[in-house]
């Protein structure tokens, strides 16, 4: 059997039950919260029988719920997430400083950390305007169609870029999204020699974010921070004007801080 995550073949020492089971809850997303037994076997890949095992057992542990035909997820699963963010120190790291940015600018701040082609949201203070990104700790969005995204991918490794620029077809949100090898490349140059990305209406309409890198003190790019608002509050002119220097302070502040948590420094890069 291969591993479904890398396609390569898993060694002895690889749980296969246990990556059954993390498929399937990884199965459930904002836009399917509950699914029946068949829907889950056609999201993983996984025959009928595994999944009504892997389940069952998902059931009896209290990560999953059903609802006659219908599974859903349990609030147990956040102890997941939460034994990562409790472990990893993250609100002394960086929450001061998003509070901070959010405060000046009444923006959305985040930090995220690349899981192979997504980001994920390891931090973010909402707007205290009445703007709704729908974005919290543990949000996925696709790394492509994010300014956080662009950032990190140009920053990463170039074999993680070229599997981005190989996968067919990218998601498309908006008219803006890049999804092409040329606009995707041509986002890269620039967040090498800008050191941010803007992406407006890339993910959805109207939304427009700046993400600068957080580096460690070896000057490895590990995570990115961003200021994320709508185009009716500001026009990206004035977001560069006004957002980059201080992104920058905070991301330079944070990347010191990982000092006093290296755990933090190595487990998100």
């Amino acid at each position: 059997m291969e591993d479904a995550s890398t396609g390569e073949a898993p060694d002895r020492d690889f749980v296969t039950a246990l990556a059954r089971g993390l498929e399937v809850i990884n199965c459930f997303r904002s836009d399917s919260p509950e699914l029946t037994l068949s829907e889950v076997a056609q999201r993983t890949g996984l025959n009928v029988a595994t999944v009504r095992r892997s389940l069952f057992t998902l059931q009896q542990l209290g990560y999953v719920k059903r609802r006659e035909r219908r599974f859903l997820l349990g609030p147990k699963v956040l102890t997941l997430g939460a034994s990562y963010l409790e472990s990893m120190n993250l609100k002394e790291v960086a929450q001061h400083f998003l509070v901070e940015l959010v405060d000046r600018f009444h923006d959305a701040a985040s930090l995220t950390v690349l899981d192979r082609l997504e980001v994920v949201y390891i931090a973010h203070v909402p707007s205290d305007q009445r703007v709704r990104l729908g974005r919290s700790v543990g949000s996925r969005l696709p790394a492509h169609a994010t300014s956080t995204g662009i950032v990190l991918l140009a920053n990463g490794p170039g074999s993680q870029r070229e599997e981005l620029l190989t996968a067919t077809p990218l998601p498309t949100y908006t008219s803006r999204t890049p999804t092409t090898r040329e606009q995707l490349e041509d986002y890269f140059s620039r967040a090498l020699s800008d050191d941010y990305v803007v992406a407006a209406d890339t993910i959805e309409y109207g939304a427009i974010a700046i993400a600068v890198p957080v580096r460690d003190r070896q000057g490895r790019v590990i995570a990115a921070l961003n200021c994320a608002t709508t185009t009716s509050q500001v026009d990206e002119a004035e977001l560069i004007s006004t957002r980059i220097d201080p992104l920058r302070e905070a991301a330079k502040k944070i990347g010191s801080m990982l000092e006093r948590y290296p755990a933090l420094a190595h487990s998100v890069g």
